[in-house]
């Protein structure tokens, strides 16, 4: 079926085909240009012609194209190599199997060693014979005994007797047998030992290494090795005793040695200080130098060119001592200021109980009162202080207790004098002028300063009964 087939079914008009044939009629829908103007559609890979050719005018919005999800077939010529189930000997008694690559030709059918096994490496600890065993040990050469009686006491080499003695050939060899099988793991060979007598390890270690020591002595004895097996036995046992006693301390002695160790430490800085400070004092007397004449350094040309010589030498410089000295005045404030906070502190009970007895209260009312006791609490702390002193100190010292809180910092007296209005302030100065007296003192001490505030009250409540009078006069002419 074609596309005029089913334009023809669905009654729908077609283009005509060709410029000169009258037997189609024309479209309804025309688009614009030609279709000679018109550019050839594609064809779309991927759709079959009947079903691309019903879309008609409309294009498809994507473009559709063959697609493969699956991976394409390998193409690979070799053959796969072979892979043979093998045995293999993990030890002497036991045997495995596992895959090896090659075919069975190749790999063969005996068991092979494990490729591990050469991570499998013992210790080459000796082996000997009761008779071997009997002559190294009872037949021991002259040097060891000197030896031993160079590095040992009397004593040492009698207990050294005694335990060799007391030591078997069967039980020795059961104790190298062990070292053997666990591979000198000597905590788990002390933890696998069973024997008659009691042992401790100490005593495993030092058998151990004496029976070594002379194995190898009757082999070689001009070996430079033999030294390394002396096993300090006392030390050992010092040694886990003082970590007992370590390990067994309290916490008031663990803090009581850590305090120690703190003060040692600023013992030591201190002395080091002290040599620094010593060196660079003698350093600083070696110049200048008492083999050159100081008639250079009488001058004042040569004074100052040694002291640039002194400060551009810093190997010569002095470091300064960084310790401010304690202030007595400052200390003297610090108590002064316990004073006032005990004061206030008793203060501060007896306005509750005040409180407690006096009905409730605002909170506005509550920070007023609180205000007006901060302030007596100053003032009562104020002629506490100076209650030491008479009215003619005070006014020699300049000793003045304020009613009001100050602001912090220093201040001069003549910043504190009384300012007025633009107005006011100009008429003031008026009349400071005229009496011949200057805006600021000259010399504002608390005196000086207390008139300057009275003189200055009176002027100001002149010039407002001034203006009073004025207005008043005023008013009356108005009136007549």
């Amino acid at each position: 079926m074609s596309s005029s087939d089913i334009f023809d079914v669905l009654n729908i008009q077609q283009k005509s085909k060709s410029p000169g044939s009258t037997n189609s009629p024309t479209p309804v829908a025309s688009s614009s240009g030609t279709a000679s103007n018109r550019a050839p559609k594609t064809q779309v890979t991927g759709m079959q012609r009947e079903l691309y050719s019903l879309l008609g005018e409309n294009q498809p919005p994507l473009v559709v194209q063959p697609s493969n999800k699956f991976k394409e077939k390998l193409a690979s010529i070799s053959k796969p190599s072979p892979w043979t189930y093998a045995p293999f000997k993990a030890n002497l008694s036991v045997k495995l199997h596992h895959w090896v690559k090659g075919s069975k030709e190749l790999v063969g059918e005996e068991p092979q060693e494990s490729p591990h096994s050469k991570y499998n490496v013992h210790l080459t600890i000796p082996s000997f014979s009761r008779e071997e065993y009997e002559s190294f040990m009872n037949n021991a050469p002259e040097e060891q005994e000197k030896e031993n009686s160079a590095q040992n006491d009397e004593k040492n080499a009698n207990t050294d007797s005694k335990t060799d003695q007391d030591w078997t050939f069967e039980e020795a060899d059961y104790l190298f047998r062990l070292c053997r099988k666990y591979d000198m793991r000597w905590f788990v060979i002390y933890d696998r030992y069973s024997s008659e007598k009691r042992r401790t390890l100490e005593d495993l270690k030092e058998t151990f290494y004496k029976v070594c020591k002379r194995y190898f002595t009757a082999k070689s004895p001009d070996d430079a090795l033999l030294s390394s097996l002396d096993y300090p036995k006392q030390k050992e046992l010092e040694r886990k005793k003082y970590l007992q006693r370590l390990l067994s301390r309290s916490a008031a002695e663990i803090a009581e040695e850590e305090a120690l160790i703190i003060e040692s430490r600023k013992f030591e800085m201190a002395a080091k200080k002290t040599l620094n400070e010593r060196e660079s004092l003698l350093r600083l007397l070696d110049s200048p130098n008492s083999d050159q004449s100081v008639s250079q350094y009488l001058s004042s040309q040569g004074i100052s060119q040694l002291y640039g010589s002194l400060l551009s030498d810093k190997s010569k410089k002095r470091k300064h001592n960084t310790n401010v000295p304690e202030n007595p005045w400052m200390k003297q404030q610090q108590q002064f200021a316990q004073q006032r906070q005990q004061l206030q502190q008793l203060q501060d009970r007896k306005h509750d109980g005040q409180d407690l007895a006096s009905p409730r209260k605002t909170k506005k009312q509550k920070q007023e009162i609180q205000t007006a006791i901060k302030r007596k609490a100053e003032s009562v702390y104020a002629e506490h202080l100076l209650k030491n002193f008479n009215q003619e100190e005070r006014a020699a010292l300049g000793v003045v207790t304020h009613g009001e809180k100050l602001a912090p910092g220093v201040f001069l007296r003549s910043t504190k004098v009384s300012t007025f209005k633009p107005a006011l302030q100009n008429k003031v100065a008026t009349i400071l002028q005229e009496l011949d007296l200057p805006t600021r003192p000259a010399m504002p001490t608390s005196e000086v300063m207390k008139e300057h505030e009275e003189l200055l009250k009176g002027i100001a409540t002149l010039v407002d009964l001034k203006k009073h009078l004025d207005k008043l006069e005023a008013e009356k002419s108005i009136v007549k």
